[in-house]
């Protein structure tokens, strides 16, 4: 599997996130290993670069990612 390129810096990967949940070795395995371009924290950093990942969007979190991008 391939990591994430925004692994590094993404605060849920990094176990940063507020309301993590208990599953977060399954959602890493979901969206950071395997196909992020379904991630939400993806979609932002792509869009907006890594500084503007927040820690309260977790990875399934769509509709707030694209708010976030939407400005």
């Amino acid at each position: 599997m391939n990591e994430c390129e925004f692994a590094q810096q993404c605060p849920f990967f990094n176990n940063q996130s507020e309301n993590m949940g208990t599953d977060i070795e399954n959602v890493k395995n979901s969206y950071c290993r395997s196909n992020n371009l379904h991630c939400a924290l993806y979609m932002i950093a792509s869009s907006l670069g890594t500084d503007k990942m927040p820690k309260n969007v977790l990875p399934g979190e769509k509709e707030k990612a694209f708010a976030i991008i939407a400005g």
